[in-house]
């Protein structure tokens, strides 16, 4: 037994001087091979892969080494996960599908060079998180967006108000779920209707440098052309935004009074969509759930609100935006108006495929027995019969 122990210690202190004369491990990161280290990447959270690219020095080096070939990998993982079905509960969740999103916004066309994969090219970390940032976006505006129609919807109409006012059952339960319907129908629709605007800002973009196009008459003509253009040659696609764009306006409309009046609530709504595309809206959405919160909790400041706060810092924006133009000639410089962005060329669309009157497929969300609230708008009638 002693003699085995000796031979036990003798073992182990000539296995410590070997690991000390054998300096440092390397790194278990970069033993990995490298597709095996793309596909372990690929599976993680955008979040998780820049914390881990900032542990150390050599993981920020591989996964920059590797940027373009992570970036495919995480799409394409997620594309598959997307038409496999994942879902909870039956629906897939929001925030996974940026499958849909990098579809409707593929990378800008790449600059191929020799040792660079072509199909891998265009693609990066931080196209992903443009994409991201993009789809979260979206899931924020179709949220408010619900959350305010059912919350008017229950208050004045003459089927769920009582309804409503006089139920026994969990309010916030009902009052959930029709927001989670109706998110469900928005989503989509705002984000062909982001689509539409990057489109015509880069359109624009494009067209100033080129100094042709300058009037409205070419910027409505210029958004004309990408109404019959993919993702809106599917007429359904088409008209289910056109109907998501009135309910964004007729929402944003009402949220803006009584400070910024009925009438004028037009040329507001238009510089917020010309300017900044749908990420100011959701701001604006924000400053209004924080004065709700404020009333709830009974701290709110009559003379001042954070909606208020927005609408003054948009007079600086309105005055910039005038001046910006003055010098374009005279059919530039007037306020701009809500038909200059999307309704007056999907219009135009509309007469061009002889869509009005129209319908569009499950166009209902069912808030409170019976009571619905319809995604719609006036051209869905027969109010061009004439």
């Amino acid at each position: 037994m002693t003699h085995f122990l000796d031979r036990v210690r003798t073992v182990l202190r000539r296995g410590k001087r070997n690991s000390v004369s054998a300096g440092p491990k390397e790194s278990v990161w970069k033993k990995l091979p490298s597709h095996v280290f793309v596909a372990i990447l690929a599976s993680c959270d955008l979040k998780d892969i820049g914390s881990l690219a900032i542990s150390c020095r050599s993981l920020h080096d591989r996964v920059t080494k590797l940027d373009f070939a992570i970036a495919w990998a995480y799409i394409q993982l997620r594309k598959q996960m997307h038409h496999e079905g994942h879902s909870i509960d039956g629906v897939l969740s929001p925030g996974d599908d940026i499958a849909f999103i990098s579809e409707l916004f593929p990378p800008p066309p790449p600059e191929y060079n020799s040792d660079m994969d072509q199909d891998n090219a265009g693609y990066s970390l931080g196209y992903l998180g443009d994409l991201t940032r993009c789809w979260k976006t979206c899931i924020r505006l179709s949220y408010h967006l619900a959350d305010h129609v059912v919350e008017h919807h229950l208050e004045t109409d003459p089927i769920a108000h009582p309804l409503w006012s006089s139920s026994k059952t969990e309010k916030e339960v009902v009052y959930s779920k029709a927001v989670v319907s109706l998110q469900a129908k928005l989503l989509y629709p705002i984000a062909y209707a982001v689509f539409f605007l990057e489109s015509c800002a880069f359109s624009a973009h494009e067209s100033h440098h080129s100094g042709h196009g300058r009037d409205m008459a070419s910027s409505i003509e210029r958004q004309q052309t990408i109404l019959q253009k993919a993702p809106f040659t599917d007429t359904q696609i088409f008209l289910s935004t056109h109907h998501c764009m009135h309910l964004l306006f007729s929402t944003v409309q009402r949220l803006m009074g009584p400070e910024i009046p009925h009438s004028s609530a037009e040329s507001w709504i238009s510089l917020l969509l010309t300017t900044s595309t749908m990420e100011r809206i959701v701001s604006f959405f924000v400053s209004v759930a924080k004065d709700d919160h404020s009333k709830r909790k009974v701290v709110h400041d009559s003379t001042w609100s954070h909606r208020k706060e927005f609408l003054l810092s948009m007079r600086k924006d309105l005055n910039d935006y005038m001046a910006s133009v003055s010098d374009h000639g005279k059919n530039t410089n007037h306020e701009p108006e809500l038909n200059h962005v999307w309704f007056q060329a999907a219009c135009h669309e509309m007469d061009r495929r002889g869509a009005i009157p129209h319908t569009v497929q499950d166009t209902e969300v069912h808030i409170l027995h019976g009571s619905v609230v319809k995604l719609e708008c006036e051209s869905c009638y027969d109010c061009y019969d004439e």
